[in-house]
Parts: C-alpha cells; structure tokens; sequence
C-alpha cells in the first residue's frame, strides 16, 4: 500500500480499502485474509475433481453440466477421461 497504509491499518481495514480501490482484486484479498487469519489455506483452496466419480454418478437423466469460471479448462482432464 502506498503512502504507509500499509503500517497504519490492520489487515481487515486494508481489506475494506482494496475493496474501495481495487474492487477486481477482492476476492483473492479476501483469499488472503482469510488463509492469514487462520494460518491455513484448506478453507481457500479448490477441492481436486476426480472426474470418473463425476462420470460414475452421470446418468442420461442426470448428465454433466461444468459451470467455468475465468481461468477454468476442464478440456484436457475430460479428454484424458474419454480416452
């Protein structure tokens, strides 16, 4: 943070000011915080996807839907599955 802040304010309050300024960067700030808080980032990280107990429970009534966020290519692991 420029100008001291980061010195001056708790973590929680540069949080708030990321907010204000950065809203784009928010939620890996809060990422952050949280993994700081707890000294732990089980709470943060993604859970690993096993894509044949995806595919095991797939029926044709209940088929698999992928929600992707930005960043998020499942291409490769499901061409690995299909081969």
């Amino acid at each position: 943070m420029p100008g001291g802040f980061h010195e001056r304010l708790n973590k929680f309050q540069i949080l708030l000011l990321m907010r204000v300024f950065r809203p784009d960067r928010v939620i890996n700030a809060i990422k952050n915080f949280i993994a700081a808080q707890i000294q732990n980032d089980y709470y943060v990280k993604s859970p690993l996807i096993s894509y044949e107990k995806v595919y095991d429970s797939s029926t044709p009534k209940n088929p698999i839907v992928f929600i992707l966020s930005p960043g998020a290519d499942p291409f490769s692991d499901v061409s690995a599955l299909v081969e």
